[in-house]
């Protein structure tokens, strides 16, 4: 991949090719599929499709530093102080982790807005490509989610200007450029390409997808499902785990670096998707298990466990584990994509299958 620059922008894909074996283990390519109205469990089963999309996007913009990531301090920078926030950045700074709820906010949009049953075809192709208006549609979700988390934050290059001398240009058509990023090559090739002399269509293509920005804010509970979905209410339960003093500022930090992690494993296509209590579980006994965070003795551990999770969460939990050790087709893709496959990461001691192992075998005694 080339280095983001005023000239070159970032030439990404986000339509993996999947193995043979990959694509007869996922359910989409082998049923056919009528979405005459799209129930829940046929979102379900787009969800991990469009879940590596977003990921694999959002990883190639901040990697890129299209878009900025940085736990800053806020106010005045103080001598001798680090410019940015240390815990926060040593656990959460891999884009995989999601620290700002960009990528699983996204995923929350797509899922009350981004399907259309008009735009599926009976059958999901053998290369699992969403439709391109599906796509564009994430496209939006994902910049939508952006802005609400980071919207000062994007370092896009200005490269369009208007035929009138115009105070605002030149423009970066920043959302144009995720969408075009969504397209496939031939798709692109179609288009045009991003540069000046492709301006129309670029413009044209900004304008339709801020049309589509409008639909989503005008149909959708925006805030509520940027600001209470899972992934968030998990960092609420971590919080209260903190103040409670069962957890320490870097254990609390850790965990929440984990919850991605189990967001994706989980999803095959079928299953509910996890909620708050049952990802802090998982993400927790993954911890504890770990000899540098474990407590006085397994006893005590359980019985830490047992009292802060209720039954459901911890049988849930059991299943996450075994997801992460045996994640999906699709979610494994999306999980190698990141810190999560990355030895050298702080936390990967965690996600290591031993690891993951051992916290199975705790949440199998905590289940009643």
């Amino acid at each position: 991949m080339q280095q983001a620059t005023a000239t070159t922008p970032v030439e990404v894909s986000v339509a993996p090719k999947w193995s043979t074996d990959d694509k007869l283990r996922a359910s989409p390519v082998l049923v056919t599929h009528h979405f005459q109205s799209l129930t829940e469990a046929q979102k379900l089963a787009l969800l991990p499709l469009a879940t590596v999309s977003l990921s694999f996007l959002y990883q190639e913009l901040v990697n890129n530093r299209l878009w900025r990531v940085d736990f800053d301090r806020g106010g005045y920078n103080v001598a001798g102080k680090p410019r940015v926030r240390s815990l926060a950045t040593r656990h959460l700074r891999a884009p995989a982790t999601d620290g700002w709820n960009v990528v699983y906010g996204a995923m929350e949009l797509a899922h009350a807005w981004a399907y259309r049953e008009a735009d599926m075809p009976e059958i999901v192709d053998d290369d699992f490509d969403l439709p391109k208006a599906i796509r564009l549609r994430l496209a939006v979700c994902l910049s939508v989610a952006w802005k609400f988390e980071r919207q000062l934050a994007s370092h896009f290059p200005r490269r369009f200007y208007d035929d009138q001398p115009n105070l605002l240009s030149p423009h970066t058509y920043e959302m144009a450029y995720i969408g075009y990023a969504f397209m496939t090559e031939e798709e692109r090739a179609a288009f045009g390409g991003w540069r000046e002399a492709n301006l129309e269509n670029v413009r044209q293509l900004y304008w339709d997808m801020v049309a589509m920005e409008v639909s989503l804010l005008a149909s959708t509970n925006t805030m509520t499902l940027l600001t209470q979905n899972q992934q968030v209410q998990a960092e609420g339960r971590i919080q209260a785990l903190f103040d409670d003093a069962i957890l320490s500022a870097d254990e609390a930090m850790a965990i929440r670096s984990l919850v991605p992690f189990f967001v994706v494993a989980s999803q095959d296509g079928i299953s509910e998707r996890p909620r708050a209590g049952e990802l802090v579980c998982a993400a927790m006994l993954c911890l504890r298990v770990d000899e540098t965070h474990r407590v006085a003795n397994v006893e005590e551990c359980e019985i830490v466990m047992r009292s802060v999770f209720t039954p459901r969460e911890r049988d849930a939990a059991r299943v996450l584990l075994h997801r992460g050790r045996f994640p999906p087709p699709i979610a494994s893709s999306t999980l190698r994509l990141g810190c999560y496959n990355d030895h050298e990461w702080g936390n990967y001691r965690y996600v290591y299958n031993p690891t993951i192992e051992k916290a199975y075998a705790m949440a199998e005694s905590l289940v009643p």
